[in-house]
């Protein structure tokens, strides 16, 4: 299985297209960890083509139990605002918490 090509959280925000989405993204919190989607670094990539939209993500872990429950969340989230969302899941790269999600979680050190 090849590796997907995760783009930085600087360069998904950086596009000015990407905002809105992003915003929304934020309202969707995973329900295990109490932490929206975004700041978990679970969003891999922003493809939009107009109002079509490919969001690619991954989950905490591929076994996760409330993944098809956040797919629907984020689905029915960015439809609202007028898009025709495509989620696509990758597991490659895995998901790895960044330091602040780490302390977020409360595994500093």
């Amino acid at each position: 299985m090849s590796s997907y090509s995760k783009k930085s959280v600087s360069e998904l925000d950086s596009k000015e297209e990407n905002k809105k989405i992003i915003a929304e993204l934020k309202t969707c919190e995973d329900p295990e960890l109490g932490i929206d989607i975004w700041s978990l670094g679970l969003i891999y990539d922003i493809i939009h083509n107009d109002k079509d939209l490919q969001i690619v993500m991954t989950f905490t872990s591929p076994m996760c139990p409330f993944g098809p429950q956040i797919v629907k969340l984020v689905d029915s989230k960015l439809t609202n605002i007028g898009y025709v969302v495509n989620v696509k899941l990758v597991f490659n790269p895995i998901w790895k918490p960044s330091e602040e999600v780490k302390e977020m979680l409360g595994f500093s050190g």
